[in-house]
């Protein structure tokens, strides 16, 4: 009995010592991920606080595993309003009878100029910042004798976007100028040389499981830190995402890569000609191009060797870099803040003068 009670004794000190190393491990572990903070920080409560307003999107078409959609898959729901949640913005949208984003009041319309129709994905769309805040909505406000028609879409690629505007006969644009965001449009575009993936519906969606799942864990900074490396080397996104940037650094799949998009290009130049309106494309860089030094050079000088002579082509990176970078960018989110937006609205203003 009395070795039994002594071995046991020495069980339970060693049990203590282990809880009390494990407590003092954690502890110093916050005090250390509070001390060097960084973007991981912010994964866990951007899955809190994000939400997406899902009625928004009105499917149309489908997805054949691992097949190229031959259509887009879906639109913007006409005259709805939607909120985009995150963890920096908590914002309003409204579109109009065609689906586009307009202004959350109606303003008597004034004579204009001439029209143009954007084209283009969540960048143009700019679900994260007010009308007023928006690029297309500085520009209605700058250039009031031009009509906007603000057309894009979360989440789609050059053939989407082309798609949209073939199917809209009833907009007659005097320009048409579509926002290419190299940083997925190129894979996007890409369905020769990169692998297919299978569709996952559930990935599609929000996270909505996972923001009660891991409300809590957003109050500890070393949980939500240990959690945000996990998901990032388990979760397909993540893969997919890291996939577009290889492409993008590898000289020799880049190329390979924008054959595919040279093909919708050359579609968007067909199309301009036969609608017999003026076109232009405006490049956008993503954020790790102000985290790489050389990214954006190797990609904007490959895709002019891929660009069709007739349309004119305007890179954004210069103006971005030498107005801020990284800091135009939501710290959460990889598309423009309103600082990002007013640069880019200011930016076309200017050339739009010039011309």
């Amino acid at each position: 009995m009395f070795l039994s009670n002594v071995h046991w004794y020495r069980l339970r000190q060693i049990a203590l010592a282990g809880l009390l190393g494990s407590c003092v491990a954690f502890v110093l572990g916050e005090v250390g991920v509070r001390l060097f903070p960084t973007w991981h920080d912010a994964f866990v409560q951007d899955i809190v606080h994000s939400r997406l307003p899902t009625d928004l999107y009105k499917p149309v078409g489908g997805l054949s595993p691992g097949e190229q959609p031959r259509k887009i898959r879906f639109v913007h729901r006409p005259n709805r309003q939607a909120r985009f949640i995150g963890l920096e913005y908590d914002n309003w949208v409204y579109t109009d009878d065609l689906g586009f984003r307009t202004s959350p009041t109606s303003i008597a319309k004034a004579t204009t100029d001439r029209s143009v129709l954007l084209l283009g994905d969540s960048f143009l769309f700019a679900g994260q910042v007010a009308w007023s805040d928006s690029v297309v909505g500085r520009l209605t406000e700058t250039l009031p004798t031009v009509h906007w028609w603000n057309a894009g879409v979360d989440g789609y690629n050059t053939a989407d976007a082309l798609t949209l505007w073939k199917e809209h006969e009833e907009v007659k644009p005097d320009e048409v100028w579509l926002l290419f965001f190299w940083g997925n449009d190129i894979w996007e575009n890409d369905w020769s040389s990169r692998p297919m993936l299978q569709p996952n519906e559930e990935l599609e969606l929000s996270r909505e499981t996972d923001q009660y799942r891991f409300g809590w864990m957003q109050y500890s900074r070393f949980l939500s830190r240990l959690y945000a490396l996990w998901a990032i080397s388990t979760d397909e996104r993540f893969v997919e995402k890291n996939s577009q940037m290889a492409q993008l650094r590898d000289a020799d799949q880049l190329v390979e890569a924008l054959d595919s998009t040279q093909d919708q290009l050359e579609r968007f130049a067909t199309q301009c000609v036969e609608a017999s309106t003026a076109c232009r494309v405006w490049l956008i860089p993503p954020m790790e191009a102000f985290q790489e030094d050389g990214l954006s050079e190797q990609v904007v000088q490959a895709l002019s060797h891929h660009m069709p002579v007739s349309l004119e082509v305007t890179d954004l990176y210069p103006i971005l870099k030498k107005r801020g970078g990284l800091s135009l960018y939501f710290q959460s989110d990889p598309h423009w803040n309103p600082t990002g937006h007013a640069v880019v609205a200011d930016f076309i203003q200017q050339t739009h003068k010039q011309e």
